[in-house]
């Protein structure tokens, strides 16, 4: 089955305000919220977001992105948007946004490829550090995600090799995209607006000029 393709990232690393025109962040936004809004029970636009529960509120238990998934997709953001001075990943609901992406609107290629990566990390780091990869010492999350990211530069490097294809190139184009989509993203940015056209001198109204 075909999905609805999620688009690319938005926006580029913070050292300033982001200098976005409004129709862009417009169009942006409500992507996002069409996104969240498809993570509704079976029967629903984009289904698979979960079922109900009985009280009118949705269990993310039928979810592709299982619990387990989930604590290693948030783990993974917390480390490439920390909490600082500013929200984190998680504070700007990462890890919800992805659930909505993989349920609903990944390619089936894109989302086995992805689910797939989670799924070895837990592995990895049980067999190099002893414990599952949300149990680490932040150090050791640390050390861990960096040799993911030299994965990728090796492979960005590599005119043979496609960087796309390794599923931490996903966490991390998700992250930013679900990060600088929401409220917590774009104010910790402090981004601001631009406009296509500059109307000067505009005649005044009647009313507005006080008549």
């Amino acid at each position: 089955m075909k999905r609805r393709t999620a688009i690319g990232v938005l926006g580029g690393v913070a050292g300033g305000p982001l200098l976005v025109p409004l129709d862009e962040v417009g169009r942006m936004l409500v992507w996002r919220e069409r996104v969240l809004g498809s993570a509704g029970p079976p029967g629903t636009e984009g289904t698979g977001g979960g079922t109900g529960n009985g009280d009118g509120a949705i269990s993310q238990a039928a979810s592709l992105l299982t619990p387990e998934r989930a604590q290693v997709m948030e783990a993974l953001a917390e480390i490439i948007i920390p909490e600082t001075d500013t929200p984190g990943a998680s504070q700007a609901g990462v890890t919800e946004f992805v659930a909505a992406l993989v349920d609903g609107w990944l390619d089936d290629d894109d989302r086995d490829r992805f689910l797939a990566g989670l799924d070895t990390v837990d592995p990895a780091c049980r067999e190099r550090f002893g414990s599952r990869f949300v149990e680490c010492a932040p150090g050791e999350q640390a050390v861990f995600v960096r040799g993911l990211d030299q994965e990728l530069t090796r492979l960005r490097e590599d005119l043979a090799a496609d960087e796309s294809q390794h599923f931490f190139h996903d966490v991390k184009r998700f992250t930013l995209t679900a990060f600088f989509t929401s409220d917590v993203g774009l104010d910790a940015l402090g981004y601001r607006t631009t406009f296509r056209t500059f109307e000067g001198c505009a005649p005044l109204t009647p009313r507005e000029a006080g008549r």
